[in-house]
């Protein structure tokens, strides 16, 4: 054991780069594992965490089935005299924004949609608020107890932010007018503290009943039971009080607030968890590059161990605890990596999901054994087949020459396997992609396997790629590059693992940018639509319907269109609900500024649109028709005021905002069902040839102070997509470099490891006459094949790759997305195959290149 020890220590020691090598091969997979799966866990308490604390000790959460005008106070009474209710809690919501705030702030686009901030603010009692939720007063005191009093309770960083202190009036706008408040308390960022980012304050209920137009109307009942019997208890209760209110009125828990948060959170964990299972395989690839190169500079000092008595199995044990000590040390660098990694990463998720994530992570127990086990395990695999191979070396063989290569198996026969696995691996993946698996975890282990299954298919093609590529090789580097194309072939497992490396890189960089493209296409062209002619008007309140026709009237305005946006319950099939987005819109007018993005090209649109005016008729997304498996002629019944009301769906189109799912309705209609009165949006229609800029300052100048406008044009709408998409594909752009960069390390051992077995072969080579630059041109040649056969293969898989990736997001997500495969990606993978090729061929061409003939000859 103490010769083992040493034999270790050495090699460590002898091989520095070699060893540092491997353990960034296992920290990198480590490392991916673990930040992933803290980032996974902290956005999913970030989510659950956010809706329960904010509602503190509420059991159940009662609102209108619609949440656009409320309900009476009566409903109230019926909740309160139910038996188990301990107290009901009403709550006002309205959204405003202080009145000295700057006007035309930008527009904020995320994957929920488009907002624009502002300040929300809750009505509530202060005599019953304290039973449900803690405020930690940081500064002055809490509302009083008179619930007319005009004075709010801020939350104390965005009191910083916006200079105000405890005493202060501020003026804030609601739809009638300008109203003012007197500042009695700042509260702490926690807890109910946390409601809409911070951005937060609460007032008595009275007061905003008043203020916002809302007499005997409320927003939300917060209910907090008598008994705690669990879970069971409060689910039973929960159907109880539905039932007794019927269809009008949704009732939840606390955290079921965060569900649409959550599906859209699984949807972009396909990729993280993607990313992982690549950090993995890149890792594991690294691993067995570094220790194949490893046995095959001491092919000579394992015959000398087997000479004096080292047994077989005792060489493969050291190498084996050669990879157990590195996979420790690997495994621990990747520990602190991945926490670090993880920051990054949870701070993008944050951006992505629109909320703040917490920095003090937590490292789950789970997640962070796997992770160690995974470093330690790749290790070993990877390091399992060089263990093996130097075990077999035989004494006299290995005292004689450096060291051989014998063709396996795998490399005659594991094409087949490969091809099978790439097959049923693809059949798999399109017939059947997973959808009770919301992470696709087993579709992401079904590309493992694909990866697997195209690497084994390399060798099988290898002959036919050096009798394709020697004639263009000749041309290039004259004979020395005919030579070097069929050098390729006698290291073909060498060569197979190199290739695939490198075709991971490669189709990693055509796969984000097929993805990224396709995602930008589709958005653009909603973006383009749903703007129609040129300007966006928006505000942090409601706005009232007649400024449409007050805007529409302006000179140089050719049309104007009102927009609302409000929740709405879909029943499926059996018998639940999910909340979408109904968006309400005056068809004439809509009309006159934009259109519609119809599924089906042939659609009569004049026919549809009418259909729309006239009936309980309704549009649906591409994203609801693929995700509810709905067509044309289908009825959706929807939770409406006076109940569930069956719609027509009278035409699918495509358009994004809420992730595509929203139902589109006509304003007289959405009137009469969920009594739509306030506007969302404004789009508007620039006259031909007038600047659109000149027509956003008059009416920014004439309206924008008095209803708080916040107006963004096509263009600047457009940007701020491009960097949300880049932002969010920007952890798979430094998966591709990684990977490359890698394939790059396992280029120039592979080309090493030939420069040692051919050394002799060379010598003599170079005493018949061949000129050193024509040995350096002979192992360019052998880079270049092995950067073609990468650069190709990439191709090939990462179009492969991103199609499985869309079909994963419309089983998964309900996205349909068209396939567009950007040339530039295509150009750009190839040429950065050949140029990583040569590069990584420069230090093992001079290596051979400077070799000296007799020594050369002499080399064994």
């Amino acid at each position: 054991m103490k010769l083992l020890r040493l034999l270790i220590f050495r090699s460590f020691l002898s091989r520095p780069i070699r060893s540092l090598l491997c353990i960034l091969g296992i920290t990198i997979g480590v490392a991916g594992v673990l930040s992933i799966g803290i980032t996974n866990q902290a956005a999913f308490d970030a989510i659950s965490n956010l809706f329960e604390e904010t509602s503190g000790r509420t059991n159940l959460i009662v609102t209108s089935s619609t949440n656009d005008q409320g309900f009476s106070a009566s409903i109230i009474n019926t909740v309160s005299n139910m038996q188990g209710i301990e107290t009901s809690l009403p709550i006002v919501k309205a959204q405003t924004i202080l009145a000295d705030q700057a006007t035309s702030t930008a527009l904020e686009l995320s994957f929920l949609g488009l907002n624009s901030g502002g300040l929300l603010v809750y009505g509530v009692d202060a005599e019953l608020e304290p039973l449900a939720r803690d405020y930690r007063i940081t500064q002055g005191t809490f509302l009083g107890n008179d619930r007319s009093a005009y004075e709010i309770c801020l939350v104390e960083n965005y009191a910083e932010q916006e200079d105000i202190k405890v005493g202060d009036s501020i003026k804030i706008i609601t739809p009638f007018g300008i109203e003012e408040l007197e500042v009695v308390g700042l509260m702490a960022r926690e807890g109910p503290g946390q409601t809409n980012n911070g951005q937060f304050g609460v007032i008595p209920i009275s007061a905003a009943q008043k203020m916002f137009d809302r007499s005997n109307e409320y927003d939300q009942i917060d209910l907090i039971l008598s008994e705690t019997g669990g879970t069971q208890f409060i689910d039973e209760k929960r159907s109880e009080i539905q039932t007794r209110l019927g269809q009008g009125f949704v009732v939840t828990f606390p955290a079921g607030q965060g569900q649409r948060m959550t599906q859209m959170l699984y949807t972009y964990q396909i990729g993280l968890n993607f990313l992982s299972a690549i950090a993995l395989f890149v890792g594991a690839f690294l691993i067995y590059n570094a220790f194949a190169m490893t046995v095959v500079e001491r092919t000579r000092e394992f015959g000398m161990l087997r000479t004096v008595g080292m047994s077989k199995v005792q060489i493969i044990f050291q190498i084996i605890f050669e990879a157990i000590l590195l996979g420790i040390i690997g495994s621990a660098l990747g520990v602190v990596v991945g926490i670090y990694g993880s920051r990054g990463l949870t701070s993008l998720m944050g951006t992505i999901l629109d909320t703040e994530m917490n920095q003090t992570l937590t490292i789950p127990p789970t997640t962070l054994a796997l992770s160690l086990f995974v470093g330690i395990f790749v290790t070993i695999i990877g390091a399992a087949m060089p263990a093996f191979q130097a075990g077999n070396i035989s004494p006299i063989a290995a005292l004689r020459i450096r060291g051989t290569y014998r063709e396996t198996w795998l490399t005659k026969q594991g094409w087949k396997f490969g091809a099978v696995l790439v097959i049923a691996a693809t059949i798999l993946l399109i017939v059947n992609p997973f959808p009770e698996d919301p992470q696709f975890r087993a579709g992401i282990v079904t590309v493992f396997f694909m990866f697997t299954g195209v690497t084994l298919v390399i060798p099988a093609t290898i002959s036919i790629w050096q009798k394709i590529s020697q004639p263009i090789f000749q041309k290039l580097y004259g004979n020395s590059g005919s030579i070097g194309s069929r050098n390729i072939q006698r290291a073909i497992l060498r060569t197979t693992l190199t290739v695939g490396a490198l075709l991971i890189g490669v189709s990693m960089i055509v796969a984000v940018q097929s993805v990224t493209a396709s995602f930008s296409k589709d958005i653009f062209e909603w973006v383009d639509s749903f703007m129609g002619g040129d300007l966006y008007v928006h505000s942090s309140i409601p706005l009232r319907y007649d400024l449409t026709q007050k805007i529409g009237n302006l000179h140089d305005v050719q049309a104007a269109t009102p927009i609302n946006y409000q929740p709405v319950d879909y029943q499926l099939p059996d018998g639940k609900y999910e909340e979408l987005n109904f968006m309400s819109i005056d068809v004439p007018t809509y009309t006159d500024v934009t259109s519609f993005i119809y599924v089906d090209t042939n659609t009569d649109e004049n026919a549809s649109l009418r259909q729309l005016i006239n009936e309980d008729a309704i549009y649906i997304t591409s994203v609801m028709a693929e995700k509810y498996n709905l067509k044309i002629g289908d009825m959706m019944i929807l939770r409406t005021q006076s109940g569930n009301k069956p719609f027509i769906i009278a035409n699918v189109v495509v358009d994004f905002y809420n992730e595509g799912l929203l139902i589109i309705g006509n304003w007289p209609m959405a009137r009469r069902y969920f009594h739509t009165n306030d506007v969302s949006a404004i789009l508007i229609k620039v006259k031909e040839g007038l600047s659109q800029e000149a027509v956003k300052q008059q009416i920014d100048t004439i309206y924008g102070n008095r209803y708080n406008l916040t107006i963004e044009s096509n263009t600047s709408l457009r940007k701020r997509a491009t960097g949300l998409l880049d932002q969010a594909f920007s952890m798979f752009d430094v998966l591709s470099i990684l990977a490359v960069f890698i394939s790059a390390f396992g280029l120039v051992n592979t080309l090493t490891m030939n420069v040692m077995e051919r050394m002799r072969e060379i010598g003599m080579l170079r005493a018949i006459g061949m000129e050193r630059f024509q040995v350096i041109k002979m192992i360019l040649a052998e880079a270049g094949l092995m950067g073609i056969i990468g650069g190709v293969f990439g191709l090939g898989f990462g179009i492969l790759l991103s199609r499985i990736f869309l079909h994963a997001m419309i089983a998964i997500g309900g996205y349909r997305i068209n396939f567009i495969l950007p040339t530039s990606s295509v150009i750009i993978g190839l040429i950065l195959a050949l140029i990583v090729s040569q590069v990584a061929a420069i230090q093992p061409a001079r290596r051979a290149a400077a070799s000296n003939i007799l020594e050369a000859l002499h080399y064994e």
